[in-house]
């Protein structure tokens, strides 16, 4: 029952009674004493339900219900938004004037506000006035707590650097140039960063724009990635070259690409030996000075060419001996400069038709061991 529905037949008893004067006092007492007159009639209670709010940097927006919880009617009153800031306490954001209720009625609400900097909590008061006297004061307000505090939304900041990194084995590289990027206020969400181009990245300088979003706001920052070649290159495998030994222990001019097979970088693909190659040193299993098979005597049996492409080496075998074996110590490098030492055989079968090696006892070029650089005596005396 409202305040209306109550007060007039109340009156028209106390008329009928004969009480003009009651009549006329509950009359003028309809403005500020309607709380009061309404608490006397029954029960009264006014509770806040279904509160939702969300806060985007310091715009507010809530919703909410006042429900009229008693059986009988509620006049017209007045419920109150607040916000609540860690060191400056409650503000009052807003007032939402509530119609007459019938009993069990819900009016709901949706508004907006601007709200101080660092606010962690709304709250909404039905009766914000305290004009009724209620059953149960302590519904008539409902709160909610924000896990992150509403905050003007701060740029996030965009820091980039130069990087230098590896070529893989695909001659590819991953990099990012991200130098602490960072969200001062961590809002309104978790930073992202996002490159272009993303990578990996080729061999050489690629220029790279890094994107960071908090969500709601972007900076970004330039800085380059810089892929280099510190690989070095595998040496082929020796091809085994097999000399036929010659009357005269005639020289044989033996390239690099006819003793080994072609070394495979991970940047240059395939290195042909002879162009991306040089002699270290030639070794010969038999002595300088060795008795040949068909001819007794023949020196020097090793000649490097000056560009260290090839080298001249005798076809020829020791009389009493088990096949000569001359091994090639070579370097192969890539086009950035990395280099690899590789060997390769060039095989001279001995009387039984077999060559088998023996160690290094002649030695032409660099590196070579000790004892295996001189002429031999026999050589000596020519």
């Amino acid at each position: 029952m409202t305040l209306g529905q109550g007060v007039l037949p109340l009156a028209a008893m106390l008329v009928l009674a004969g009480c003009e004067g009651s009549q006329l006092e509950m009359e003028s007492s309809e403005g500020s004493h309607l709380g009061q007159q309404e608490a006397a009639v029954g029960d009264l209670d006014l509770s806040v339900v279904d509160l939702v709010a969300s806060c985007e940097a310091t715009a507010l927006t809530v919703s909410a219900a006042v429900r009229n919880e008693a059986p009988t009617g509620v006049a017209g009153s007045t419920a109150a938004v607040y916000a609540f800031t860690p060191g400056t306490g409650n503000t009052r954001l807003g007032a939402i004037s509530v119609p007459f209720l019938v009993g069990g009625e819900r009016f709901p609400f949706q508004l907006s506000f601007t709200v101080p900097e660092g606010t962690t909590r709304v709250f909404v008061v039905a009766d914000d006035d305290g004009l009724y006297a209620e059953d149960d004061e302590a519904n008539n307000t409902a709160s909610l707590d924000f896990s992150m505090p509403c905050a003007t939304n701060q740029l996030p900041v965009a820091l980039c650097q130069d990087v230098t990194v590896a070529a893989d084995a695909s001659c590819r590289g991953a990099a990012s140039i991200d130098r602490g990027s960072f969200d001062p206020d961590g809002f309104p969400g978790p930073l992202q960063r996002s490159q272009l181009p993303a990578g990996p990245f080729s061999l050489g300088t690629t220029p790279v724009q890094l994107a960071v979003s908090d969500g709601a706001a972007t900076s970004t920052c330039s800085a380059s990635v810089r892929v280099v070649d510190v690989t070095a290159p595998v040496p082929g495998a020796s091809k085994n070259l097999v000399l036929t030994p010659s009357v005269g222990s005639d020289y044989v001019l033996v390239s690099l690409s006819d003793c080994a097979m072609p070394a495979t970088d991970n940047c240059g693909g395939q290195l042909d030996p002879s162009q991306a190659g040089a002699i270290v040193r030639v070794t010969s299993d038999e002595p300088n000075d060795a008795l040949s098979l068909l001819r007794l005597l023949a020196c020097d049996d090793i000649k490097l060419s000056p560009d260290g492409r090839s080298a001249l080496v005798r076809a020829e075998a020791a009389l009493l001996g088990n096949g000569r074996f001359y091994t090639f110590t070579y370097d192969v490098k890539d086009a950035a400069g990395n280099a690899a030492t590789g060997t390769c055989q060039v095989k001279v079968p001995g009387l039984l038709g077999v060559s088998v090696d023996s160690g290094p006892a002649y030695c032409q070029g660099t590196g070579c061991p000790e004892g295996t650089t001189g002429r031999g005596l026999l050589c000596s005396l020519l």
